[in-house]
């Protein structure tokens, strides 16, 4: 199953991102939205050594600050161990650095869940829903990051769900879109990624119905699993627990802003 984990975490990437192969490591960029760092990094495959690790991190971090880079964002491969000791020299550094777990559940799950009557979930195979997608989707980051950005993003997100592969799931209550998530099937696996409830519309059990839906769907198309990314001091994991989610790897991410 990790096997196929991974092999999703690369085709979800690769929707976005070119990908360019090194020695050790492989580069991703997305040309359309270069500022995004969930689709420009460099991840880290194999290490020699700890020393060409630290030395390969030192001579990123030079070049990103002499090309006046806004941001350089570094992954170790989940196969990678990493310890607090080389933690320490990563924040030492200047960079903010993350645990990222992955969560796996069975489909079965959903066969516990009764269905929520106070909302209605859609999957965004319709140009309609997919707006409402957008929409919901630039408000709730509107709140967090830059509005213009906010929209750039947006607007990225719309190209890759017209492709069909990754598809957006929307959560509406009396036609409002309140939450919604991407799902990307790949085998027997489902991938959900994206996943928010706009703040006014927490706590109402609708991201609960949003899995459920996703879950019901996958399972009629014969997947029998699925899984999530979550850094590991995120607020939703009480709630991914419940669901049947639980750590099956993790890796180390590093961000590196420019002041």
């Amino acid at each position: 199953m990790l096997t196929n984990i991974f092999t999703l975490q690369e085709r979800y990437a690769l929707a976005f991102s070119t990908r360019t192969e090194h020695p050790q490591v492989r580069v991703y960029r997305d040309e359309s939205v270069p500022d995004m760092y969930s689709h420009n990094y460099t991840e880290i495959m194999s290490i020699p050594t700890q020393d060409w690790l630290r030395a390969y991190i030192e001579q990123e971090l030079q070049c990103a600050k002499e090309q006046q880079l806004g941001h350089l964002k570094l992954e170790l491969h989940p196969t990678l161990p990493f310890s607090e000791e080389f933690v320490s020299f990563a924040t030492q550094l200047g960079f903010e650095v993350n645990t990222m777990l992955y969560m796996l559940a069975s489909l079965d799950a959903a066969d516990k869940l009764a269905p929520n009557p106070q909302c209605s979930v859609l999957r965004g195979d319709s140009t309609d829903v997919m707006d409402a997608g957008i929409r919901c989707l630039t408000a709730n980051d509107s709140v967090m990051i830059n509005p213009d950005f906010a929209v750039r993003k947006a607007n990225r997100k719309k190209e890759i769900y017209e492709n069909g592969e990754i598809i957006p799931y929307v959560c509406f209550v009396d036609q409002e879109p309140v939450g919604a998530c991407e799902w990307h099937l790949y085998k027997e696996l489902v991938r959900m990624e994206e996943f928010f409830i706009l703040d006014a519309w927490q706590r109402r059990g609708f991201g609960t119905e949003i899995i459920r839906v996703m879950m019901q769907d996958a399972k009629k198309l014969g997947a029998t699993h699925m899984y999530l990314t979550t850094y590991a001091d995120d607020t939703p994991q009480e709630m991914y627990s419940k669901l049947g989610f639980q750590e099956v790897g993790k890796h180390l991410e590093m961000i590196w802003l420019k002041s």
